[in-house]
């Protein structure tokens, strides 16, 4: 047994004997034995009692298995569930040696690691300990940590066998070939002394001396550095799991810069790739199990753009880009349904971009292509294990959200096309003037008509609104249905059904304005040598828009 260590110095063993093992710490000191006389030293300090077991490392592979590490310098193993313990400490490690952290490694069983802090008998230097054979020869594995970085723990990875942790007084470090080599893997975190690790499914978590946990969100990649070392020209890297979580999309007011905060890991599926040269021309695409396209992202796409507000930029998230630079690169899909593409900030303003449907748990596949080579991953797509949601009622939510979605592509498609001809129809007036007044005339006639079909201002109670409106309902709904882990409400099947209706309704007189009053107005701008309105070069724009 063990007691709690001291906070400074020495701390006092008040443990009991393992049965057929000598104390673990060292101690010759027995109940009942006459105190001895004079003041306690270093030297005679363990032989009086004083000396904890540090730490205590139970074999994740063995439940017979455990290591024990004291704050004396000895290291003591049993493979029997403590009915036997053996000293196998490492030759030359002298008395007060703290073993600071035991690990037992998560692949084998023989297999343990040993972080061991002297700090207390002035010396720095760095003791890290590999053993492969139940601590029979132990192996010093400190290539690359600082000297005076002396260990405070060590871990390994539950998953990658090799790649290792390390916790010292100057920062963390990380080994991918079992500790044989170290490298910093400081990044943005301050320096301090890391006091422990623990890795939580793809996460590191990391202790701090300054009473701060630090996280490095999916490690994923660390897990595939040898992977991507063989890699010829670059390197799609298997992503981790993404949990499909409920979040409210609205923002809010953003906390003061000036207020300490954390930031929150990003929600979606987390794609990292690596370029070993630069690439001219970068797709990503994801396909669901029936390989059917769900998006698709390009480093040729135009980096969106919101539309100019009077609110600081530190409001709006960063928009996620396709990088092409050599090196490591990170992606975040926030798992929605095909994009309906990026409009101009004038269009912005006055149209809402509607988010795709969310997609519902499964397995996908993420396809890179790098300058015409191609490499793809699954993706494993996770409900969110809180959310009382049924795959049933999901799937009923994404059904009806896809039949919602198209009906808004194509109400926007309209709107985009009417938006884009007033834009032409009101250059031509201006060009017309005064000296043309029949087609100025006739140019005011048909804008009259556009705006009745796009707002429909003198329409009625009973009467069908107008595109705009109707377009502004049927996109309310399908925010509705996406809104919520639940069962759709009614509420806003009735809206879908009623918006749908009127949609549907000003696009076909759209359909009808396009075919039969559009042809003898281009024959008017002709005859007054003015530019016709190009309907076929104005719905390829708005078709390449819509399918980014």
């Amino acid at each position: 047994m063990l007691n709690v260590p001291s906070r400074y110095g020495l701390g006092q063993a008040t443990c009991v004997r393992p049965p057929n093992s000598s104390d673990l710490t060292g101690s010759t000191h027995k109940p009942g034995d006459k105190k001895p006389e004079g003041p306690p030293t270093v030297e005679n300090a363990k032989q009086r009692g004083y000396g904890v077991v540090f730490t205590i490392a139970p074999s994740p592979l063995n439940r017979s298995l455990i290591w024990a590490g004291s704050d004396t310098g000895l290291i003591h193993v049993t493979r029997d569930g403590g009915k036997n313990w053996k000293d196998v400490t490492p030759p030359g490690l002298s008395d007060w040696s703290r073993i600071s952290l035991i690990e037992a490694s998560h692949s084998d069983q023989a297999v343990a690691y040993a972080a061991v802090d002297r700090s207390r008998l002035e010396d720095q230097t760095p003791y890290l300990y590999r053993t492969r054979d139940y601590g029979l020869t132990w192996q010093a594995i400190t290539n690359g940590i600082a000297p005076s970085s002396f260990l405070r723990a060590v871990r390994e990875d539950t998953k990658s066998r090799g790649l290792l942790f390390a916790g010292t007084e100057l920062g963390i470090y990380v080994s991918f070939d079992d500790g044989d080599h170290w490298q910093s893997l400081q990044l943005n975190l301050p320096v301090s002394s890391v006091r422990d690790l623990a890795i939580h499914e793809n996460d590191l978590v990391v202790a701090t001396h300054g009473r701060s946990f630090w996280i490095l969100d999916n490690i994923t990649p660390l897990r595939q550095v040898s992977d991507a070392e063989k890699a010829k020209a670059f390197w799609l890297y298997h992503p981790a799991e993404a949990y499909r979580i409920d979040n409210d999309s609205f923002p809010g007011t953003p906390i003061p810069p000036e207020e300490p905060t954390a930031e929150n890991p990003p929600s979606g599926a987390v794609i990292d790739y690596f370029l070993k040269s630069p690439a001219s021309k970068i797709q990503l695409e994801i396909f669901d199990a029936q390989q059917n396209l769900v998006r698709k992202f390009s480093s040729e796409d135009p980096i969106p753009k919101h539309p100019p507000v009077p609110v600081a930029e530190r409001w709006f998230p960063k928009p996620e880009v396709i990088e092409k630079t050599p090196g490591m690169h990170r992606f975040v899909w926030n798992l929605t349904w095909r994009s309906s593409g990026g409009l101009s900030a004038d269009d912005e303003a006055e149209y809402h971009n509607p988010s795709g449907p969310r997609e519902v748990p499964g397995v996908y596949q993420v396809r890179l292509t790098v300058d015409g080579e191609t490499q793809s991953q699954p993706l494993q797509v996770i409900m969110d294990p809180r959310s009382p949601a049924t795959p049933e009622i999901l799937q009923q939510q994404f059904d009806l959200a896809q039949e919602i979605y198209a009906e808004t592509l194509e109400a926007r498609s309209v709107l985009a096309e009417i938006g884009s001809v007033q834009k032409k129809l009101a250059e031509a007036q201006q060009t017309a003037g005064e000296q043309k007044p029949a087609l100025k005339s006739a140019l005011t006639e048909v804008q009259a008509e556009i705006g009745k079909i796009l707002t429909n201002k003198e329409a009625l109670a009973d009467q069908v609104p107008g595109l705009q409106d109707a377009y502004t309902r049927l996109a309310s709904a399908l925010q509705v249905v996406e809104s919520g882990d639940r069962a759709v409400p009614s509420q806003a099947i009735a809206v879908f059904k009623e918006s749908s209706q009127q949609v549907k309704a000003r696009i076909a007189e759209w359909s009808s304005f396009k075919q039969v009053k559009l042809p003898p107005l281009n024959q008017k701008l002709r005859d007054g040598n003015l530019t016709p309105i190009g309907l076929s070069e104005i719905e390829q724009e708005v078709e390449d828009l819509i399918s980014r």
